[in-house]
């Protein structure tokens, strides 16, 4: 395995890790997105703290981040594909340029589901809207979401060595989401 085939995933954390939407914040919005809401730089923080057009622009490039590399790049080796796979949202969660401290990943989770399959992207979206509209918790929309797409996944797909890594994905969404549950099983999770 040449060590030129890891620079795909290398690749793809770095871009990964581009935070949106503290650059839009700084950029475009009042500033101070780590200060204000919950502190993370994912859309849904931006989107309460900065307004929605800004983010609107977190959410689609965050979701391009991961899509990007993990439609276009293909290493020809199975262990660095995979690594692509995984990469992006792990730039997202732990990203260099910020202390290793970054957002939850959905939606560049999300963006890794629609390089996969654009089919089980499109349900987990459905599924999405249909929770936020019965609940109106952006917490429990993404989690039921990126869980189901494990599902459709399984039905659609199903190739063990995708699933694994997804799986580990969906674990790492979970645990970056501890306060949520803790916080929407003590009824004090936000609606927006």
């Amino acid at each position: 395995m040449s060590a030129q085939q890891y620079l795909y995933p290398l690749f793809a954390y770095l871009l990964g890790s581009i935070p949106f939407g503290l650059i839009f914040s700084e950029l475009f919005g009042p500033g101070g997105l780590r200060q204000k809401g919950s502190g993370n730089i994912g859309s849904t923080n931006v989107l309460r703290t900065q307004g929605k057009l800004l983010g609107a622009m977190t959410l689609v490039c965050d979701f391009l981040k991961a899509f990007i590399p993990c439609y276009f790049f293909d290493a020809g080796n199975l262990v660095c594909n995979l690594l692509i796979l995984i990469a992006p949202t792990i730039g997202h969660m732990f990203p260099i340029w910020l202390k290793f401290k970054g957002g939850k990943g959905v939606a560049t989770f999300l963006g890794t589901i629609g390089a996969i399959s654009w089919f089980v992207l499109l349900c987990a979206g459905l599924i999405w809207g249909a929770v936020f509209m019965a609940c109106r918790i952006s917490s429990v929309s993404c989690l039921i979401s990126v869980s189901s797409s494990l599902l459709l996944y399984r039905y659609v797909q199903n190739d063990i060595f995708v699933m694994g890594a997804l799986i580990f994905l969906v674990v790492l969404i979970f645990i970056k989401h501890k306060d949520n549950l803790i916080r929407l099983h003590n009824n004090q999770e936000k609606k927006i």
